[in-house]
């Protein structure tokens, strides 16, 4: 069989590594392209084409179908581990329900210098580096090998990532484990750690410093939202999403890898046993739950009977709510399709190569001031919607 290079289409690959930790002869590495995304570098000198690159590729591989999901709204019951938490805390009552039985949890974690990497959490008191959204590429390097040990010793894992990044794992493992429970995340697309990279250097410059922390999702006074931090000189700073160029762009596609594009998991058949998310829709149910709103509410969708199980042994720990199907995912839509791609994506990372990113956020990375962020939320509050549009398109306010 034919490496995974000579059958793959480089705009499929969803950068998982599978293929790299499954290797025999450790001659395919994982190296960041020119956007900064990291793609397989095969070794053709020592490659013997045994085909295991393709064979546990999960881009090669058919989803899997799911007919008996279920949905529900939760949110934690600890209000510190809820707090942490980038919405109802799901993955913090699931990832403590597993280190309460001595397992290992999996997840996506920023370094000390701001890089998101998968790293493996048995103790408590580290549940911590795995909440909050990291909304930029994670690095997995031997993750899936590191899992595959601990299975083998008979312990519990709980892994939680991408749902490519799921199908990576299911790929490379290539048999079902028992002591094994995946969650996958409602996942609109990852931007390249090389762009996030560039974007923290230019926020710390622009306050005189290094970015020590950084949160996507920070609830702070204003509560549950998409309202971020970060911290400089030991100050902390409130992150405006619609005001900042990289979490802007986020917010609107327009810097996700090639295959977010064209995800294959962006629908209902999910390959993980649990699917969680944020549920946004809490409003048209009040007075029918004792959900606290503003610390933030979660979405779970289970997907097997393993993630049934799961899901049960942790209702001591959780509020919940259950749904149908499509009424929990309705504020999700790439819980049903893939970011459409927009023609500015190509142009944001060609610029990227020869520009600063100062000059790419005033060219490329559009976003509002906030002076303005502030007249069109007044703008909301105080006119009918009807006349907003219509003065919207009579004097592009």
């Amino acid at each position: 069989m034919k490496p995974i290079l000579d059958i793959l289409n480089e705009i499929d690959c969803c950068g998982c590594g599978s293929c790299a930790q499954s290797c025999p002869k450790q001659c395919i590495r994982m190296v960041p392209n020119q956007e900064g995304f990291l793609y397989p570098q095969i070794n053709r000198d020592t490659c013997i084409e045994c085909g295991l690159c393709q064979k546990h590729c999960p881009q090669m591989q058919e989803p899997v179908h799911r007919p008996m999901q279920k949905a529900y709204v939760v949110q934690c019951r600890d209000v510190d581990r809820l707090s942490r938490s980038a919405s109802g805390g799901a993955f913090a009552a699931l990832a403590t329900r597993f280190l309460d039985n001595k397992g290992a949890v999996v997840g996506a974690a920023f370094s000390n210098t701001l890089v998101a990497t998968h790293v493996v959490v048995e103790r408590m008191e580290d549940l911590h580096k795995l909440q909050g959204s990291k909304y930029v590429a994670s690095d997995l390097g031997d993750v899936y090998s590191r899992v595959k040990s601990i299975l083998a010793d008979g312990r519990e894992v709980l892994f939680s990532g991408t749902p490519c990044q799921i199908a990576g794992l299911n790929a490379f493992l290539s048999k079902k484990y028992d002591n094994l429970t995946t969650v996958d995340l409602a996942c609109h697309g990852t931007p390249s750690a090389q762009l996030f990279d560039a974007y923290l250097k230019w926020l710390g410059k622009k306050h005189g410093g290094v970015i020590e922390k950084y949160r996507f999702r920070d609830k702070g006074p204003s509560g549950w939202g998409l309202v971020g931090s970060f911290a400089c000189n030991g100050t902390t700073t409130t992150l405006n999403p619609y005001c900042d160029p990289y979490y802007a762009t986020f917010l609107r596609g327009e810097t996700y890898r090639k295959s977010c594009y064209r995800c294959k998991y962006a629908n209902l058949d999910r390959p993980a046993d649990l699917t969680i998310g944020d549920f946004w829709g809490i409003s048209q149910y009040s007075g029918k739950h004792d959900f606290t709103e503003k610390l933030g509410l979660s979405l779970i969708l289970v997907n097997s009977e393993k993630g049934r199980v799961v899901f049960e042994s942790i209702l001591d720990k959780v509020k919940v709510m259950d749904l149908s199907v499509d009424e929990a995912c309705a504020g999700n839509g790439n819980l049903y399709r893939p970011t459409a791609e927009p023609a500015i994506r190509d142009v944001i990372y060609k610029q990227m190569e020869t520009m600063s990113f100062d000059e790419l956020q005033r060219h490329y990375l559009a976003h509002e001031s906030p002076f303005m962020w502030r007249v069109r939320r007044i703008r909301r509050k105080l006119l009918p919607r009807k006349l907003r549009d219509f003065l919207k398109g009579i004097l592009r306010f």
